[in-house]
């Protein structure tokens, strides 16, 4: 039996954040405990197998957290895993009731916000690049493999920004969670 797991891409597969948090949760369930947390963990999550646990995980964006921002979260228990660029996660050990890191709603719409806030910004940039792509090859002045390449980059481009547009609608749809 394997005591390693890799998992490519889990905050693309998971792009709302209650989804990525549930998502861990089950993987902790299972006895798949992540390993670390850092930079790239949005593109590769290792886990090792341990004892199943029951874990609530808290996925936080917070391009400037403010000063105390990890101690009032360690305050009410909770474990700091790492961060992934913006995105902080935590978790906490429980036995019954699921403990809750927002409490009211508005708090909740509000990561939801920030999250898709963070995505726009790539939405726009692939977008933008899907643009100038576009009228380059409609210019005709490429020739050859540079007009393959721009058409390949093109399609890329496209299929980036769909994505991303798909992710913040998604995020947008369930922002109450």
């Amino acid at each position: 039996m394997k005591d390693r797991k890799v998992v490519l891409l889990p905050a693309f597969r998971h792009v709302v954040p209650a989804d990525f948090e549930r998502w861990l949760e089950k993987m902790a369930s299972e006895g798949w405990h992540i390993d670390r947390i850092n930079q790239w963990s949005s593109l590769v999550m290792v886990f090792k197998r341990g004892v199943p646990q029951k874990y609530r995980f808290v996925y936080d964006l917070q391009a400037v957290p403010r000063k105390d921002y990890r101690a009032i979260y360690e305050q009410f228990g909770w474990e700091y895993l790492g961060r992934m660029a913006s995105v902080f996660i935590w978790r906490k050990a429980y036995r019954e009731t699921r403990p809750e890191a927002f409490s009211d709603r508005e708090s909740l719409i509000n990561r939801s916000r920030r999250t898709a806030a963070a995505l726009s910004f790539s939405f726009y940039l692939f977008l933008l690049t899907t643009l100038i792509l576009g009228v380059v090859l409609l210019k005709g002045t490429l020739a050859g493999s540079e007009a393959a390449q721009a058409a390949l980059g093109l399609a890329l481009s496209l299929a980036f920004t769909f994505y991303l547009g798909g992710a913040m609608l998604k995020i947008i749809k369930n922002r109450e969670r």
